[in-house]
This record gives structure tokens, sequence and C-alpha cells, in this order.
């Protein structure tokens, strides 16, 4: 059914009194997606901890490599997705095409220093971080470090954390802020502290999962232990940036703790009044809501502005073959196409992203909704004296963006220049090295919405 027909529909309850305003925001997030589809992993192997990975598999479809239990999935700038497939010590590129080659690491636990990310050992990396410059930030769970592959596949250490890492991360886009989580506390890092740990913000978790900020910048945090004797965890927290061990209150913002999971059929209630077993991904939406994954319920949900909680997609605790189900349209209508979900994103280009099962699964729903047009470049020429060209262009502070060169466009070889956040309205960018005295230059802007992780 079109949009426009479904909010009529939605309208027309909503003075009946027959639904909340909750309904029509959750509403028209889901119709901005296109349906549920399957694009990396294959039925394996379902052991825990079990390494799948064979050298045969690189540059071949992602549908048609074993993955082993991917912890976290993101969509790169360019339109690609980020894996951090954990149980074989690797992250991989699902590329546009479909294939997917590995990015760091050597498919062998271990530590080796830093260096080509494709010869430097990883330990069970939870997450794989994408920056607007291509770069990208891994958390080496295992080797007890946050590192930093660039956009020439070089591996530094950001941070070392000898206390050891959980599964959270979140990454300023200019790289200026890192929150982390260990598994009992939440921690800052600024580059002012080098590679030393980050400062403790709030701590007493059990079972840390991940972050998300949203755009207030409030930090929002899952912890996903819990017992049947101690209901205190599987609850997702809000914690403003300011929190200190000495000022930490928790505030709980979904889930009732414990391994109560109510699964759809509490969809429309107050998102702290649901059972959220293993309550464990996170992203937010524009629209001001987040998406939330349970790994041990297997469903992801989406919590609207005011609180109220909905089933997006339907799971169980089975590992099943998801891709025989698929695709499915959101909300995926009472069909259980998921189990074991430990991730769940919002990519650049909008697309929902959820890595799932055992077996590794990739999933992924398109954005289907306004994309904003790429803004004018002015060409301002150097002074009759000589020196560097100037760029500018006028763009709304909600976006980021990225500018791109090349000396022969028929080919398609765009060059990065820069990357990054808007910080205003005009945009004025200086190229050092080329000057109108040298070979012909084209330059574009892809202009991104600024989607909150």
């Amino acid at each position: 059914m079109h949009m426009r027909q479904r909010a009529g529909i939605i309208l027309s309850l909503l003075l009946a009194g027959n639904i909340s305003r909750a309904s029509i925001e959750t509403e028209g997030v889901l119709d901005q997606y296109g349906p549920l589809e399957w694009i990396a992993g294959t039925s394996g192997s379902v052991l825990d901890n079990s390494n799948e990975w064979l050298d045969s598999f690189e540059g071949n479809p992602a549908t048609e490599v074993e993955l082993s239990e991917p912890h976290s999935a993101m969509g790169t700038l360019d339109g690609g997705v980020l894996v951090a497939d954990k149980n074989a010590h690797a992250i991989r590129l699902i590329e546009r095409d479909g294939t997917i080659r590995t990015v760091a690491g050597t498919n062998t636990a271990g530590f080796n220093g830093d260096g080509l990310a494709v010869t430097t050992q990883l330990n069970g990396p939870q997450h794989a971080y994408p920056m607007p410059d291509g770069s990208f930030y891994i958390l080496d769970t295992g080797n007890r470090r946050i590192r930093r592959v660039d956009a020439l596949g070089q591996m530094t250490t950001v941070i070392e954390e000898n206390t050891g890492l959980s599964r959270g991360l979140w990454v300023k886009r200019d790289g200026s802020l890192i929150y982390y989580c260990t598994h009992t506390s939440l921690k800052r890092w600024i580059p002012a502290f080098g590679r030393n740990p980050g400062t403790e913000m709030a701590s007493g978790f059990s079972e840390l999962g991940n972050i998300d900020v949203a755009e207030d910048g409030f930090i929002y945090l899952t912890d996903r232990g819990a017992t049947s004797t101690d209901p205190t965890f599987s609850k997702v927290f809000r914690i403003a940036p300011s929190a200190t061990p000495s000022t930490f209150v928790p505030q709980v913002v979904a889930g009732v703790g414990g391994t109560t999971d109510n699964g759809p059929g509490a969809s429309g209630s107050p998102a702290t009044e649901v059972g959220l077993s293993g309550v464990r991904g996170i992203a937010f939406h524009p629209a001001g809501g987040y998406f939330l994954a349970t790994h041990k319920g297997g469903d992801v949900w989406y919590v609207d502005r005011s609180g109220m909680i909905s089933v997006v997609v339907q799971g169980n605790d089975r590992n099943v073959d998801v891709t025989a189900e698929l695709p499915v349209t959101l909300p995926s209508a009472g069909r259980s196409v998921l189990s074991e979900v430990r991730s769940v994103s919002v990519a650049v280009n909008g697309d929902l992203l959820i890595a799932t099962n055992d077996s590794g699964y990739i999933l992924r729903a398109r954005y289907q909704g306004p994309v904003p047009a790429a803004p004018a470049l002015t060409l301002r020429p150097p002074a009759a004296s000589g020196g560097p060209v100037r760029l500018t262009w006028t763009q709304p502070e909600a976006t980021w963006f990225r500018l791109e060169s090349t000396g022969q466009p028929a080919t398609g070889a765009w060059a990065i220049r820069a990357a990054g956040a808007a910080s205003g309205y005009e945009e004025t960018w200086t190229e050092p090295t080329w000057t109108l005295a040298q070979p012909r230059q084209f330059y574009r802007i892809r202009q991104f919405r600024a989607w909150p992780n």
C-alpha cells in the first residue's frame, strides 16, 4: 500500500481514538524502507566460537560465504557494508557489487603489532565503525585495543584498555570523541589522552552491549546481562554527556529487566513496560526514535519519540535458515526471520542493517525516502599574484559531505579530498596542491543526510 494511503488510514483511526501518535511515527519510519533482504552469509555451522572462513571466500559473492558469528554490520559512505566477523578474527567489506573481501585481520587470533591491516592480527573484534574519510575503527576486544585503519589500509592502535572491552563503540565523525564500554562501565576518550584509556562516565552495569548517541548528545546504552533472579539489567539506559561516576544516576528508557521477553504482542506499549531479553543493538533514526535488537528474544524493535515501542522484525531463539523466509515487508507480520540478533544499525544512506544468527547472516532493508540533492560548487580562482584555488558551496548543518576530485572524470576514479560534517551554511575548502596553471581538475560534492550513528 502506498505511504500516502496508509497515512490517511492511520489519521482516520487517530481521529476515531483508536491509535496513538506513536503509531504514526513508527508507520512513517517503516514506510521509508523496502523489504528486508539477505545480503551476506550462508547456512553453515551454528557452533559457538567456530571459525568458518576459508581463503577461497575472498572476492566471492557475500551470499556464498560463511561468516563466523558477525557482531556488527555498518554501512560505509560509498554504499558498502563493514562486518566485524568476530570468530574469524577479521573485518570484511561487502562491496556495492555484492562481493566480499577482508580489509583487516589475518583470520587467526593474536597480536602482532600495528601495520598493514590485512597482515595485522585481531582477536575477536566485535565492532567495525566506518568514518566519512574511508577510515574505520575496530573494537579489537580480545586484544583490549581500539584501533584505526586509515583509507590506505594502515592500522594503528588508538586506545589500550587493560581492564578489558565489551561490545559498545561510538566514534564522532571527526574522531575527536570516542565512547566505548568495558563489561561494566562506559568510558569517554579524546585524542589528548593518547593511547591511554578513557575516563569513566558511568559504572555498575552487568554486560554492556551497544552505544548510540541522540541528536541532543545524550548517550543510549544497552545492557544485555540479566538472570531470572536479578532483574536489574536487560534494559536501555540514557546517560548525560556530562556524566561522571559522582553524578551518574541510571535512567531507564526501555526494558523491565530480567529474562522476560514479551515479543510482538507488546507492540504499542511504553518501552519501559516491555521485556527485552538480552537487549543488545541500538541505532537512532533521524525521525528521533531508535531501533533496538534483542539477542535472546531475537526481535528488532522501534522506540518512537514518545517512548512507545513496536516490533519491526520478529525473531525467535532458534538458529534457522533465515533465507527461506526472506524477503519480508516491514513490519514482518508474524514471520520469524531473526535469531540471536547481535547488531542493528542505520547506514549513512539510511539503509537498515542487521547482523543475526550464529550462521552469520547480514540483512538489509534499503532506504527509499528522499535524499538531499548535492549543492553546486563555486570556483574561486586565485588572485592575480597566484596561489591556490578555493571551492565554496552552501550546505545545511544537518548534513555532511565528501569532496572528490579527478583528472579524468570518464574513468570514474574520483579521489576523496575532504570529508566531514558541515560546520555552517557556507563551506569553503582550499585546494592545497593545485593552481590554475596546472592540468585541469574536476570536482564534485556528495552530500549526505546526517544519520545519527
